[in-house]
């Protein structure tokens, strides 16, 4: 008798937790527009990482960081930096990358370290996470 009770009380549970939920298609459409964000950001990092390989060396320092996603365990995020380049005046720039949950905590503002830059496009940035270790 004790069993069917208990049953009868997680169905109950189940009940009151799904009508508190917003409707299936609203769920979905939120869904389907992280995904569509998830999307973007992996093609604007592949993008970063493609052109890291014609790419010029810049010191970056580090003004701020969020983040804004998260990824198979690592963090998605986006970086404001300062990007110095040799013989020119510094710039601002933005950039989105994936570290590992090892190399945020060395990651901090007014920290500098090297990045790969499009010289085609000085806003394509991958930062060398590498370097940290």
């Amino acid at each position: 008798m004790g069993v069917f009770k208990s049953m009868r009380d997680l169905q109950k549970q189940a009940k009151d937790i799904e009508r508190s939920m917003p409707p299936v298609r609203d769920r979905m459409a939120a869904a389907q527009a992280r995904m569509a964000n998830l999307n973007q950001m992996m093609a604007a990092q592949t993008q970063a990482a493609n052109a890291a390989a014609s790419a010029v060396r810049r010191t970056v320092t580090i003004n701020g960081m969020r983040q804004i996603g998260m990824l198979n365990f690592d963090l998605l995020v986006e970086f404001d930096l300062t990007v110095l380049p040799d013989g020119l005046p510094p710039y601002p720039a933005t950039t989105q990358q994936r570290v590992s949950q090892l190399q945020i905590g060395r990651l901090q503002p007014g920290l500098t370290l090297q990045a790969s830059v499009d010289p085609s496009n000085p806003a394509a940035i991958w930062l060398d996470l590498e370097s940290l270790r």
